[in-house]
């Protein structure tokens, strides 16, 4: 990026310069060329610079929950959105770029208790065929959520939340209680931190996410 703005910088420059030579101060001949080179210098510059200002990946986050039968699960739906087919800059050619590098890791507390040190999350996608899911991966853009962490899952044999282990420690087990989740991504080196908080209770229903600048109270509107 910094070699394209030096083409554009000096490419402006030489522009105004042509211009100066408008009213006198540059030779005739000078003039075109100068204005031609600005052309040519903004024609090989600007799109590269479109492209990485406008075209860089983004990640976007929908905690939500998985149902299915009996099954119940927290989980953090993940995707990269491309530019919309409408947009003016994709139109001109500008696309959005696949994160290269992509993971993550959290801990859950439990009031002013950590419950859950650091630990390392398993990112799930469907272009996993074995369903195991991956400590670090790409994501390309697409339009729809097809990847996701799981952070909590109801095990029904033993009527507990359960948070599945990484590579250190195995699963854990949640008792009925409220949690705070601090969740960080790194995205191509750069962390994203943020918190959330989920009820654990007696049943797979009780699992559910709370919304921000929700009460932990006010269970009915927070299983989303």
């Amino acid at each position: 990026m910094g070699f394209s703005l030096i083409i554009i910088l000096s490419a402006l420059a030489i522009l105004i310069l042509a211009f100066v030579g408008v009213f006198g101060r540059f030779p005739d001949n000078w003039e075109w060329v100068g204005i031609i080179l600005a052309g040519w210098g903004l024609a090989m510059g600007a799109p590269s610079v479109f492209q990485m200002m406008l075209g860089r990946p983004e990640l976007l986050r929908d905690y939500d929950r998985h149902v299915r039968n009996q099954e119940r699960a927290l989980v953090i739906f993940l995707k990269n959105p491309p530019l919309g087919e409408k947009s003016f800059w994709r139109k001109l050619g500008v696309r959005r770029d696949t994160i290269a590098s992509l993971s993550a890791s959290f801990r859950i507390s439990e009031t002013a208790k950590v419950t859950i040190p650091i630990m390392h999350a398993r990112i799930y996608s469907d272009d996993d065929p074995t369903e195991a899911g991956s400590w670090r991966i790409a994501l390309p853009p697409t339009f729809s959520w097809s990847t996701s962490i799981m952070v909590a899952m109801w095990d029904d044999k033993k009527k507990k939340a359960i948070v599945l282990g990484d590579k250190i420690r195995g699963p854990v087990e949640l008792s009925a209680g409220v949690y705070r989740l601090e969740i960080i991504f790194l995205m191509e080196g750069e962390p994203i931190k943020e918190f959330r908080e989920f009820i654990v209770g007696d049943k797979a229903d009780d699992l559910v996410w709370i919304k921000p600048h929700q009460s932990a109270s006010d269970k009915g509107g927070s299983q989303n």
